[in-house]
């Protein structure tokens, strides 16, 4: 026997209808429980997220300051002060060659790293492990031991540089505006480069080893090798890798910030270390938020660039 249903409107539905309607339901609340499964992350990113960003961008055309409780709206005077001034050039600057030195510098240091460690060493274990220590490191600690290693007359630097003649006296490192910004250069690469080690390790790794070995028997060198057949397969996880050291590079704080403070004068300042001084030090927050903005719009073309090769990869499929 054929059951029918009355419907809302008096009229009968069928069984195919009845069926239609069952799967039309289902999917209606699985489509609704897929949406109050992900309600909570997104509240929670946009409270610890996208308010914060909201309210910056807002404070950036405004007066806002420590002693003006009730800002005033000033259009966009904020980012006018800033790009006509000579800091906001010298922080930009800084910011510039601070990202490019020490990404370029991680990525060549972390690539030969990498590929060494792939190698057949009797302390491979041991040299793996060690490598993993700087970055592991809090910033705050590794900032502390280079600082101290800088120190003029106590500094394990000076004193290796003395010892094999490249210095004459007790260089104060971190306190001249020549040398100041290159110092901490040096630890940021220290610390960052055992990031790209293991992504380079882990890529060269996972290249078919029967196209290394059909390249070797038809007579190509070991460069010729990594050059022609190793790279181009590690050139997915290098590019992701360049994206995510470019980001985190250009936002670090606390090392620039421990060592010298911006210092002296404006020498190592970058973005959020003068976004720092003046929204807590100088509490003038309009103009914080303007550089901030700023900032912020300038990673937003590598965090671009990062999810687009992510999602060439399937990463976010």
């Amino acid at each position: 026997m054929v059951e029918v249903r009355e419907n809302t409107l008096g009229g009968s539905v069928g069984p195919v209808q009845a069926t239609q309607y069952r799967k039309a339901t289902r999917g209606l609340r699985r489509y609704i429980g897929s949406y109050l499964l992900v309600a909570p992350s997104f509240v929670l990113l946009c409270v610890l997220v996208v308010y914060p960003l909201a309210d910056a961008f807002y404070l950036s055309f405004t007066d806002a300051s420590f002693i003006r409780p009730i800002p005033e709206w000033v259009g966009v005077r904020n980012y006018h002060d800033a790009v006509v001034s000579d800091t906001f050039w010298k922080v930009f600057t800084n910011s510039i060659l601070w990202t490019v030195v020490v990404v370029v510098c991680q990525f060549l240091l972390g690539l030969a790293t990498g590929v060494l460690l792939a190698q057949k060493l009797r302390i491979r274990s041991v040299m793996r492990a060690l490598v993993i220590v700087p970055w592991v490191m809090p910033g705050v600690i590794a900032a502390i031991l280079w600082k101290l290693m800088y120190d003029p007359y106590l500094g394990l630097v000076n004193k290796i540089l003395m010892t094999v003649h490249l210095v004459d006296g007790f260089v104060a490192w971190l306190a001249q505006p020549e040398t100041s910004l290159p110092a901490i250069i040096v630890a940021a690469i220290w610390k960052g480069t055992p990031f790209s080690t293991l992504m380079y390790l882990a890529a060269y790794q996972n290249v078919p080893a029967d196209l290394l070995d059909a390249a070797r028997i038809d007579g190509a060198s070991r460069w010729q090798r990594f050059i022609y057949v190793a790279f181009p397969e590690m050139l997915p996880t290098i590019r992701t890798t360049i994206l995510l050291t470019t980001i985190w590079t250009f936002n670090y704080f606390d090392l620039v910030y421990v060592m010298t403070r911006g210092g002296p004068g404006y020498a190592s300042h970058i973005f959020p270390t003068y976004t720092y001084e003046l929204a807590f030090a100088k509490a003038l927050q309009g103009e914080a938020a303007a550089y901030g903005m700023i900032g912020t719009a300038i990673m937003l073309i590598f965090s671009i660039l990062y999810i687009r090769e992510i999602n060439r990869r399937g990463g976010l499929d």
